[in-house]
């Protein structure tokens, strides 16, 4: 048996072409770092982009020379689609939208066409070498179209989501013009993993807000998946930077420069010149210090790196310009012979000159606006010599802040806690420096990139395992359904019985519940099927407004979920036999007492059980009141015989008895039922009930979204009239064409008296 492929999807490539030599070179950045030291026992697959096709080929074929255990698959796409896809839409778009920065977000249609477009393309190719049970693992923001799109094509793929950016709070992500189609992309994986848990718990908030669906901090239901969630800080190859910072060059370059570098204390600044990393911030902050601290100038320093990045765009030409400025000023004001506060370097640096530096300083200092993570955290801290380390102070605005509990953490606005952090720093003791960089090291030291990966891959594996069920068949079209085995089925049963819910299955949700009356026309469809099938409408409804809908339908109805039945024209008769009164008018007090702070809600009262509404109520607001409603009545009613579920803008208290599966098993356990087909047709979560108990012995039909256990789905509640229609139509045609008439009156099988507790 073939064993399946891991395939890593990244917008660029792990490797690219020096323009200069025209060899191979290695990515930089955070995620080539983690995953090229990711040890996996199996050769995996690495698909990115490239714009020209020789250098496609020459990294297609080369790389396999350098690491091995890497298949890396260059996916080609024009360079004005791409252009626009990662400038106009990754980059001008999601980037400062993600990090807080609207005011530089622009949005183009053509921009975002380009990115559904780079996004399909990425998804064709990936399918040409996917196999059901490959693991998918897509990285970042440039891909959050793609699983939905591999879920559409290969529905048994393992999907991995892995967002490196934060994820905005639902106020700033709402600002995104495409936000329905983002999150209808994403959730489509089965795992989605964040660096820190914040950006969970907005993803989660939008989740609610612009799609409806609930979630915990694990877990959400999307249609026929559990959407799995987590949070997982990146880390780097840990032992080979350890190593790397101790070897021979990376020493003698330690000991030039320490002794070109006078200064007693160092601080070390290493960022992209981006206006997320608040290097502004760190300036005015730096500035701070100098003033309330003067004593000091002289003997403190700022080494800043600034990596060039996209200087051709204007937002960052402007940055460039203002930190320019703000070293000139701030050298002017504070410098003295012999010695300049600031030292500015823009320009990259090699490895080992980074590490040189690390070493060297006394501490780094991050202030971020937003981060996903930053590394430089962690490659620094790693870098310590424990006998005498540095310090670090990083924004609680990076995602490392959560990781790196020993650093010393600040508001980056707040340019006083920026001034103290390095005056604690500066007067920190030695032994208080090596007992928090002894702590980092022990963190780090125990969760690498490799571990960061294999812990998510392993929850990926356990995902994809537990929310692995039986497909869906869904009922999309009327010309779809000739070919299904389901008509057969029921064209071939010699006796059917016909079970659907009320509420969004034969009619559609309405703001109010009097506001469902069943249409003529579907009275009149009922009434025809009643011809071939024997019918049950079981609902969660009261006796007197099923009465009220079906008062000439010869069908049987079942109140309140199962606790009353009507066979026919016959009397109403109970199943209830437990002590409602012990706990009725408890909670009828209690759902009322809801129903007075939360605007347009209203309770129902009914013979078995007791239902708040607040469909028409503000929506957030009301939903938290009916989860502490919720809490409050499981808590209060715990020892009693009621149940109380959270529905579709409802909280409901029920007998025991009123349970529509239970109330199926009854019927269905009689023995003029056993050679019935029973086809059952529910949209919610009470209807779930019944599906389970028919498991494998009837039909079962999903009205509308969420995960279920039904084997058919219908997409909403319009599609139920034309779904019964075909069914009657078939019916008839049988009929006419074998020359036999149906009446239900001649199914027998189907006798209130012969129905008995």
């Amino acid at each position: 048996m073939k064993k399946p492929k891991k395939i890593f999807i990244s917008n660029r490539l792990p490797f690219s072409i020096d323009l200069k030599t025209k060899s191979i070179k290695k990515g930089s950045g955070g995620l080539v770092s983690a995953l090229l030291g990711v040890n996996l026992e199996d050769p995996f697959f690495w698909m990115g982009f490239e714009t020209d096709i020789e250098s496609a080929k020459k990294i297609k074929n080369e790389t396999p020379n350098i690491i091995p255990h890497i298949r890396v698959n260059p996916v080609l796409v024009d360079k004005k689609t791409y252009d626009q896809y990662y400038d106009g839409f990754c980059n001008d778009v999601i980037w400062p939208l993600f990090h807080y920065e609207s005011q530089h977000a622009f949005f183009k249609r053509s921009d975002w066409q380009a990115y559904v477009a780079c996004n399909r393309i990425m998804a064709d190719e990936v399918l040409k070498i996917a196999e059901p049970q490959d693991t998918i693992w897509i990285h970042d923001f440039h891909f959050l179209l793609l699983p939905k799109m591999l879920r559409q094509g290969n529905s048994n793929l393992k999907i991995g989501l892995f967002l490196h950016t934060p994820f905005p709070s639902s106020e700033i992500f709402r600002q995104l013009p495409v936000r329905e189609q983002i999150l209808n992309g994403m959730i489509q994986s089965n795992l989605i993993g964040f660096h820190e848990h914040s950006y969970l718990r907005h993803f989660t908030v939008s989740l609610k807000a612009h799609l409806g669906i609930d979630s915990t901090f694990f877990k959400a239901e999307v249609g026929d998946h559990d959407l799995h969630l987590g949070v997982y800080p990146i880390s780097i190859d840990v032992e080979k930077w350890k190593n790397n910072s101790l070897s021979e060059n990376v020493l003698v370059k330690s000991q030039i420069l320490n002794e070109k570098i006078k200064i007693p204390f160092l601080i070390l600044g290493v960022d992209r010149l981006d206006y997320t990393k608040g290097l502004e911030l760190k300036l005015h902050g730096f500035r701070r210090f100098l003033q309330k601290y003067p004593d000091l100038r002289g003997r403190v320093s700022l080494l800043q790196i600034a990596v060039p990045t996209r200087t051709q765009v204007p937002s960052y030409i402007r940055l460039k310009k203002e930190v320019d400025e703000l070293v000139g000023m701030i050298n002017g004001e504070f410098a003295e012979p012999g010695y300049a506060p600031i030292h500015y370097i823009f320009n990259s640096l090699s490895e080992d000159e980074l590490l040189t530096l690390y070493k060297r300083a006394d501490c780094l200092l991050i202030t971020s606006k937003r981060d996903g993570m930053n590394l430089v955290a962690i490659e620094y801290a790693i870098s310590q010599d424990k006998s005498n380390p540095g310090v670090l102070i990083v924004s609680e605005f990076a995602g490392a802040a959560s990781l790196l509990g020993q650093a010393l953490i600040i508001n980056p606005w707040d340019e006083d806690s920026i001034a103290e952090a390095i005056k604690s720093a500066y007067d920190m003791p030695v032994f208080e420096k090596i007992k928090r960089v002894k702590s980092l090291h022990v963190v780090l030291s125990q969760y690498s990139a490799t571990q960061w990966a294999l812990g998510y891959l392993k929850d990926l594996e356990a995902a994809s395992s537990r929310t692995a069920k039986s497909p869906v068949v869904r009922l999309e079209a009327m010309n779809q359904y000739q070919s299904l085995d389901l008509f057969q089925k029921i064209m071939q049963a010699p006796k059917c019985l016909l079970v659907m819910d009320y509420d969004g299955t034969l009619v559609g949700i309405k703001s109010l519940p009097e506001f469902a009356i069943l249409p003529n026309n579907l009275r009149t469809l009922i009434y025809d099927l009643g011809n071939y099938f024997s019918i049950l409408i079981i609902s969660g409804r009261d006796k007197e407004f099923l009465d009220e809908q079906f008062e000439d339908c010869d069908v049987t109805l079942a109140a309140e979920h199962g606790a009353f039945y009507r066979t026919g024209y016959e009397p109403w008769k109970s199943r209830v036999s437990s002590d409602i009164q012990s706990w009725f008018s408890e909670v009828k007090k209690v759902m009322k007492a809801y129903s007075e702070t939360v605007p347009l809600s209203f309770v129902e009262c009914k013979e078995a059980s007791l239902v708040w509404h607040f469909r028409q109520s503000p929506t957030d607001f009301a939903s938290f009141r009916a989860k502490k409603l919720d809490e409050e009545l499981q808590v209060g009613l715990a020892n009693q015989p009621v149940s109380v579920t959270i529905g579709s803008k409802i909280v409901e208290a029920k007998a025991v008895e009123c349970h529509k599966g239970s109330f199926l098993k009854w019927i269905l356990e009689h023995e003029n039922f056993q050679d019935v087909l029973t086809i059952c047709l529910g949209d919610d979560r009470t209807d779930e009930d019944m599906f389970k108990v028919l498991d494998q012995r009837g039909v079962s039909i999903k009205v509308g979204p969420g995960v279920t256990s039904a084997q058919y789905r219908l997409a909403g509640q319009e599609d139920v009239i034309s779904f019964l229609k075909e069914v009657l139509n078939r019916k008839q045609a049988d009929s006419k064409q074998n020359k036999i008439i149906l009446h239900k009156k001649n199914q027998d099988f189907f006798k209130p008296q012969s129905i008995q507790f």
